[in-house]
């Protein structure tokens, strides 16, 4: 399969759709995933990210649901790999796998310790940043990397400069493109931009969007994110019934697209939370 690398498919003049999935909890439920990303193929997205557990704790399903995608449908990919606390043994045989499909596109990062595995023990302590992964990523297969970006800043960082810092060190250790955490208010997105332009760091910076469809799960993601909900749309949110929170949350998101696409950003990147039909809504909404 010929596959496209980062730095080509945000070359593109015309905005790049991107959709982030993840690995389903049993082996069962990868094919049920497969027909949720055959409905968005309508879309041509630029790429697939799929997401990788906190201390590498779903390889064996990410990598089975990477190896059919790949195979089967025949989308661009982008893997997410989390270092902290694996081994670069581990590391290494995941990245020379993926590579032997033809994978060229990685999305470095830290991760957290798995906080639901209270006897996780890690393979090892080699990994402590995402800048390591990049590093190594770089010295063991040929790929593009990727990585995270927050537009509120890191919830570990003191401030926006330091977490910049840490940027500028990734793309300096060879990351090509970054990906959002998500945010709920584009303005963050555009100062966030203009910030890293400061910096001198001028590579694509992807829009992470996230569709709002139930309450209690947007307020559980946005506090372990730090991710701020505008006042008036949580009021709204607050009122509403759970049918229309979803629709209210679908028409927010088109907003966003919209407005991010018509003032230049290289694409957006939807996490679908492995359900086709919410972001097909959000992206005919905003009249892609």
């Amino acid at each position: 399969m010929a596959t496209m690398r980062l730095r080509d498919i945000y070359k593109q003049t015309a905005p790049v759709i991107s959709f982030e999935i993840f690995p389903p909890k049993t082996a069962e439920g990868i094919e049920p995933l497969l027909a949720e990303l055959q409905k968005l193929k309508q879309f041509n997205p630029g790429l697939i990210s799929v997401t990788y557990g906190a201390g590498g704790t779903t390889q064996g399903r990410s990598l089975k649901l990477l190896e059919k995608i790949v195979k089967e449908l025949r989308l661009n990919l982008m893997t997410h790999l989390t270092c902290i606390g694996s081994s670069p043994e581990s590391i290494q045989a995941f990245l020379r796998k993926v590579s032997a499909w033809g994978v060229e596109n990685i999305l470095a990062l830290r991760g957290d310790w798995p906080k639901d595995q209270p006897d996780y023990r890690p393979e090892s302590n080699v990994f402590q940043h995402a800048v390591d992964l990049v590093n190594f990523t770089r010295q063991n297969i040929d790929a593009d990397i990727a990585v995270a970006g927050f537009p509120e800043k890191h919830p570990e960082a003191p401030d926006q400069a330091t977490d910049i810092r840490y940027l500028r060190a990734k793309a300096a250790a060879g990351a090509c493109a970054v990906f959002t955490q998500l945010f709920f208010d584009n303005q963050y997105y555009y100062d966030y931009v203009s910030a890293l332009c400061r910096a001198g760091l001028e590579i694509p910076v992807i829009p992470g969007i996230w569709t709002i469809t139930n309450l209690k799960q947007i307020q559980k993601t946005a506090e372990l994110s730090r991710a701020k909900i505008p006042d008036a749309l949580l009021a709204q949110l607050q009122q509403a019934s759970e049918k229309e929170v979803r629709e209210i949350g679908i028409a927010y998101a088109a907003r966003q697209v919209r407005d991010l696409l018509a003032n230049g950003a290289p694409g957006v990147h939807l996490y679908t939370l492995n359900k086709a039909d919410t972001v097909t809504e959000v992206l005919r909404q905003s009249g892609r």
